[in-house]
């Protein structure tokens, strides 16, 4: 179990890791762009413990020992094509959306790192055509620990008595089949990054992206995830718009 000195320690580290890329592309910029160390230790500054080894930041929460993230969100819209799963409630995609959090990006990408996960985006393009054209150029990056970028994801909500608890791959499904991706059981945390705008997630406020969006912290790894067309969701699964759920995030089997 990871301790409270040491879970400050990894955070430190983090977030240091975060300011340098900060420092360079400073350097590189030409325009003003919003203080994105000062958001990272504004974040830092939200940790607070709540009972041996469970932290929470700004309403997430995290366990250090099962590592763990327990983020609120609610139902943003039940039935719509979809490009996200999840968007802040201010983002430029919530209408493309079917989950919306108050939780701001980049303190769930500080959480992320918190809980050991590590931003890589090895996994996202693994299912592309070799003959289709890659939705990115840049070479893809591997985690220091294998396997330590992927991430399983459930939502989890009350209905009446009972709780509900599915994979979030049960909200989305393929035009084209109609059916719930059978490949989405594994979802890549491939980090946002810093640009001239400063952390690009928090512009945009894209979080959870089920079409590839290299601005989002998180990407699906399913076949198809190139296409913007390709994606709706999956009403009979999901419960009514306003509905406060739960989601979590746990370490992908390996």
């Amino acid at each position: 179990m990871i301790s409270a000195p040491r879970l400050r320690l990894v955070l430190l580290s983090s977030v240091g890791l975060l300011a340098s890329l900060i420092r360079i592309s400073a350097q590189e910029a030409e325009t003003p762009k919003p203080d994105t160390k000062a958001q990272l230790e504004a974040a830092q500054k939200l940790v607070k413990q709540v009972s041996p080894g469970v932290f929470d930041l700004n309403g997430i929460q995290i366990t250090a020992a099962t590592r763990e993230l327990r983020i609120p969100c609610s139902i943003l819209h039940q039935k719509l094509p979809i490009e996200y799963a999840l968007c802040h409630e201010n983002g430029e995609k919530v209408h493309e959306t079917i989950l919306e959090t108050k939780v701001r990006p980049i303190q769930l990408q500080v959480a992320l790192l918190l809980a050991r996960y590590e931003p890589a985006t090895l996994g996202i393009l693994e299912k592309l055509d070799p003959k289709a054209e890659r939705p990115y150029k840049a070479k893809d990056t591997e985690p220091k620990t294998p396997g330590a970028n992927r991430l399983a994801i459930h939502v989890e909500w009350k209905d009446g008595d009972k709780v509900k608890n599915v994979p979030l791959s049960d909200f989305i499904q393929n035009i084209e089949t109609r059916k719930t991706p059978p490949d989405l059981d594994t979802w890549i945390f491939n980090g946002s990054f810093i640009d001239e705008t400063g952390f690009a997630a928090e512009q945009t406020g894209s979080i959870i992206s089920t079409y590839v969006d290299r601005a989002a912290i998180i990407n699906s790894a399913a076949k198809g995830n190139e296409r913007d067309d390709l994606w709706i969701s999956m009403p009979v699964n999901i419960p009514a718009e306003g509905t406060q759920v739960t989601l979590i995030i746990t370490p992908a089997k390996q």
